[in-house]
């Protein structure tokens, strides 16, 4: 470092960088240590209120003492009206959706389908639900022109879980049944459904503007405004891998599950926009990029001008820009990830523009370390918003960077190159 030889001073600059660098990956640590107290606190709020909820059925339940097999008819039709209406419920400083699921089912059995399954034995409607503890009252099915009370759990020789409603049914015969009920649910964050009918039609609205669909079916249409959403899908059985009729050993082979019924599900989730945390996790991946480029900035600063900066200095300013994702991280726990954004961003800008003017001892030149800055953040922003063209973004961004040193530095003499003679008086960069 005597003699400023430039290539010991690139070396102590990319090491300085480095623990930069290891410094903001600590932070990621820390991002995800919140992450995880969040979704302990989502957690807690679901089991006081309700777990995101798949609703499955109502399927018939032939259960024949005979030959000991219990066979499955699913509805010939089946339609549920949906209307979400969702809050916001907090545990400490972190906030969960959770819903009041407003459901009307209804739909039809094929007297041929009843047929097939043998019409004889005890017969039971089973409605799984993933979470009855969301359950507001008493449910009752109107089948055919009779009104059943519903009883809990969802029936032995349920196929998919044992958790939901069942009700025996007194009247089962060579005719097409109807059936039909209303259910007040609570869930938290989503709700998704089973295509089990031979045509199925689900419509689902909400006061929500930010809905995930989810799931193997995307809506058949789809509204969604700043008011609110509203999505229906349309399904018929050719979009399934099971049959409309089957046995419980026919679903169940070797302990394997033949049809996978649980894996057709589909629904929607209701989102908070993108997760804060996520935001977050995605900004530390630029970190190399953000040190790197404001380094470069300050190292064409003493290559170009009659500059010397100590590697302490860039110490000091790399971790500024690392303390930009601590701040980015407290602040948007508590006003929201975009004002955090811009808090933080400008107070890490304007320290270091203040910090640099003593250094570079010319205000033309820590404006242009302010707007590189800024240009910087900006570029971040974007990317987090757009993320479909983060890659398009990035490597045009890289490109012209490496364009802009390349140029700058086209004409110096990197094997003669010296900053100060033996004196320590400061010289003008070498030139070819």
């Amino acid at each position: 470092m005597a003699n400023n030889n430039i290539t010991t001073k690139l070396f102590v600059v990319a090491l300085v960088g480095g623990l930069c660098i290891i410094a903001s990956f600590v932070v990621l640590g820390l991002v995800y240590e919140r992450l995880g107290r969040f979704e302990e606190a989502r957690q807690e709020v679901a089991k006081t209120w309700g777990e995101s909820q798949i609703i499955s059925g109502p399927i018939l339940m032939f259960n024949n003492p005979s030959d000991a097999a219990v066979r499955y008819v699913l509805p010939d039709s089946l339609n549920y009206q949906v209307r979400l209406e969702p809050e916001i419920r907090s545990r400490g400083i972190y906030n969960s959706v959770v819903y009041v699921a407003k459901l009307s089912g209804s739909g039809s059995f094929s007297a041929k389908d009843i047929a097939e399954a043998g019409n004889s034995g005890s017969v039971i409607l089973s409605l799984e639900i993933t979470d009855t503890r969301g359950i507001q009252k008493q449910v009752d099915l109107e089948w055919d022109k009779f009104k059943i009370p519903f009883e809990p759990s969802a029936g032995e020789g349920s196929p998919t879980s044992s958790s939901g409603l069942h009700v025996k049914i007194p009247y089962v015969y060579g005719a097409n049944h109807t059936f039909a009920f209303e259910i007040n649910l609570n869930g938290s964050e989503g709700i998704k459904f089973l295509p089990l009918g031979r045509e199925t039609e689900i419509n689902i609205s909400a006061p929500w503007e930010n809905p995930k669909f989810t799931g193997n079916y995307l809506p058949s249409e789809r509204d969604i405004t700043p008011e609110g959403f509203d999505a229906t899908w349309r399904i018929s059985s050719f979009g399934r891998t099971y049959p409309q009729v089957f046995s419980r050993q026919e679903y169940s082979q070797n302990n394997k599950r033949q049809y996978d019924i649980v894996d057709s599900s589909f629904g929607v989730y209701l989102l908070e926009g993108v997760d804060l945390y996520t935001q977050t996790i995605r900004s530390i991946k630029y970190a190399i990029l953000f040190i790197a480029t404001t380094f470069i900035v300050f190292v064409l600063f003493e290559l170009l001008s009659r500059l010397r900066i100590h590697p302490v200095q860039y110490l000091l300013i790399g971790i500024t820009l690392t303390i930009f994702y601590l701040l980015l991280l407290s602040l948007s726990e508590h006003i929201g990830f975009g004002l955090a954004y811009l808090i933080s961003m400008l107070m890490v800008a304007l320290l270091i523009s203040t910090y640099s003017y003593k250094i570079l001892g010319s205000m033309k030149k820590t404006i242009l370390v302010f707007g590189s800055l800024m240009m910087l953040y900006g570029y971040l922003y974007i990317n987090l918003r757009e993320d479909e063209y983060t890659l398009l973004f990035g490597s045009l961004f890289l490109f012209t960077l490496l364009a802009i040193v390349m140029y700058l530095t086209r004409n110096i003499d990197w094997y003669n190159y010296r900053t100060s003679d033996e004196e320590g008086n400061k010289l003008i960069p070498p030139t070819k």
